[in-house]
């Protein structure tokens, strides 16, 4: 026989070893038990696996004479050239026959670990997990009805995870943009993530969005809202927002007191469109790539400092574009990879809103 060709079985040993003697421990990590089953989900690993687990339950049954008579036959024996194998000898007071059922265990949870992914990645509209997760494609949005009653509306592109304890509801916005109906539960705070800046609601209506670069927006819209981020000298500054103010954070300019705003047009696209009051341009440029299946960008970043003040229908994405360039004199190039926004003579001029037709009013 080809001594190359044991290699593969000698190596699925070894590694199968170390996770037999991990799967005795208590609390295996749910990420070590994946990377497990991971591993088990190739025929070769569980062979070995298996053929272990039965090795060692064997020379659990052995006599304590029978043990010592082969050790002492592999004691007259030349040194072996290929590594020792893992040891087994078990602590005092436990039993030898521990392994098949830490085995037994692990691949039960195993099977448990699966279904619960599974059913992570179906959506479902009224979580009974502790933990959910929600998404939206391009151009999608979607309202959900959480565990306690509260509402969540993501826009386009977005992406939260939904973790409820005894004594806490927390959000952890992965990306994009939602609005929360946070149901009454003092005893309960309601957190949500973003990038690490956590609004903890106190029985409101609030928004939050991300803009990448850990730049985030919180719209509350009715109700109050306490807003922290951590500071570079490691404090944590907190401000509170009440209806119709604006708090924001950029890594720039650290967290910034509430503004006021005008919360009904600045959550407008959960109705189907986007005003903006002296919003900047590279945020425009984000909303823009929620509903645009073609990538928008700017030739220019400097230009994502211009300022936007306008009413858009998400859903004409073109016009969106068109009329956003025309009213800040940028040329528009369409390709089939992008569109791509420039100018030749930038300006900072606010956007003049569109004229809207009689019975079109924002929402």
């Amino acid at each position: 026989m080809n001594p190359t060709s044991t290699e593969p079985r000698k190596a699925a040993l070894r590694e199968a070893g170390h996770w037999l003697l991990r799967m005795q421990e208590e609390d295996v990590p749910a990420a070590e038990l994946e990377a497990w089953c991971e591993w088990m989900a190739t025929p070769a690993h569980a062979a070995a696996f298996d053929d272990l687990a039965l090795l060692w339950e064997a020379a659990g049954m052995l006599d304590s004479d029978a043990l010592l008579r082969a050790r002492a036959a592999r004691a007259s024996q030349p040194a072996a050239a290929s590594p020792s194998p893992p040891s087994t000898t078990a602590p005092r007071g436990q039993s030898r026959r521990r392994p098949r059922r830490a085995w037994a265990w692990a691949t039960a949870a195993c099977v448990a670990l699966a279904a619960t992914l599974a059913w992570f990645l179906v959506p479902h509209d009224v979580p009974g997990d502790p933990q959910q997760s929600f998404a939206t494609a391009i151009g999608e949005r979607r309202q959900i009805t959480l565990a306690d009653g509260s509402v969540l509306e993501l826009d386009a592109a977005s992406e939260v995870r939904v973790r409820y304890r005894p004594d806490r509801r927390d959000i952890e916005l992965r990306h994009g943009r939602a609005y929360f109906q946070v149901a009454h539960a003092p005893e309960r705070p309601f957190v949500v993530d973003a990038n690490g800046i956590f609004s903890q609601a106190l029985g409101t209506r609030f928004s939050v969005a991300e803009y990448g670069d850990r730049d985030v927006t919180v719209v509350v819209d009715e109700g109050r809202v306490q807003v922290s981020a951590q500071q570079e000298d490691g404090r944590i500054r907190r401000y509170l927002a009440t209806g119709n103010q604006r708090i924001r954070y950029s890594v720039a300019n650290g967290l910034q007191p509430p503004q006021a705003v005008n919360a009904p047009l600045a959550t407008a696209w959960r109705h189907g469109a986007v005003v903006y009051q002296g919003e900047p341009l590279a945020s425009v440029i984000t909303d823009l790539n929620r509903y645009s299946r073609i990538p928008v960008r700017l030739q220019d970043p400097a230009l994502g400092q211009l300022k936007v003040t306008g009413r858009w229908e998400v859903a004409g994405i073109d016009r969106w574009i068109d009329g956003l360039a025309k009213a800040l004199h940028l040329d528009v190039r369409r390709s089939d990879g992008e569109i791509l926004l420039s100018s030749g003579e930038p300006q900072n001029n606010p956007v003049k809103p569109p004229a809207v037709p009689p019975g079109d009013g924002a929402p």
